[in-house]
């Protein structure tokens, strides 16, 4: 019996590990999107929207986009912010605040097998004085031990990342030459590079801009994930 109750719990923290591993191994799908700035020769483009695009190195006159490898992020991440396990200490609220968690019962009841069968095999007692003595230590292990276990890991789950809007007045660079004062910009957001596609703000249409220009971004359009940018004077 106990020996069954262990191996439930065990399954059954698995199975809820299983799909959150999967997500977390899963790399989101790169986004490519065919749109016309009027860019490129040979029928090349650059997108017309979206958000995080390959770099661009140039061949031979023609600019061709590759994935980037450095960490490159969209606007709206879902699944950023998924929980490996069901978090111990949510607070739900009515009568769902009294029932234990998924995650509680496995636990329990790996910890009470474990326990129970431990008693049963080492110290040779009746599997009813093991179900009784079973019962404390299966309780403080959980409280005191697994619990906070699972809330340090908890900490360090992903976060969500912020507004696009944030990312005003912040610099970026320029990693294509700009046409019809179109482009693509690089810049810095929370700690990770993300490409954006780019458009000089009005005043700055006709202006010349080259690969590694310095940027400024003065208008963020988050729902389309576009921004309007206007040149920085060189130092």
């Amino acid at each position: 019996m106990f020996l069954i109750m262990m191996v439930i719990g065990l399954v059954g923290l698995a199975m809820m590990a299983i799909p959150a591993f999967a997500r977390h191994s899963t790399a989101p799908p790169t986004q490519g999107h065919a749109g016309a700035l009027g860019y490129g020769a040979g029928g090349g483009h650059l997108p017309a929207h979206g958000g995080v695009h390959g770099h661009a190195p140039a061949m031979g006159g023609r600019t061709a986009l590759t994935p980037s490898h450095a960490q490159p992020t969209t606007a709206a991440e879902p699944g950023a912010s998924q929980e490996m396990l069901p978090a111990a200490d949510a607070a739900p609220s009515g009568i769902v605040r009294w029932l234990p968690s998924p995650r509680g019962v496995f636990t329990a009841l790996a910890l009470y097998g474990a326990f129970g069968n431990a008693l049963v095999d080492a110290f040779h007692l009746t599997p009813l004085v093991a179900a009784l003595a079973a019962l404390m230590p299966t309780l403080l292990v959980e409280r005191f031990v697994v619990r906070p276990l699972w809330n340090l890991v908890f900490r360090f789950q992903g976060r969500p990342s912020a507004s696009l809007d944030q990312l005003i007045l912040a610099e970026a660079v320029a990693v294509v030459p700009f046409r019809n004062g179109r482009g693509i910009v690089s810049t810095n957001r929370e700690g990770r590079v993300v490409q954006l596609v780019a458009r000089l703000c009005d005043e700055q249409t006709m202006l010349n801009v080259k690969v590694g220009d310095r940027l400024r971004i003065e208008e963020v359009d988050a729902k389309h994930e576009r921004v309007t940018v206007s040149v920085l004077p060189a130092n």
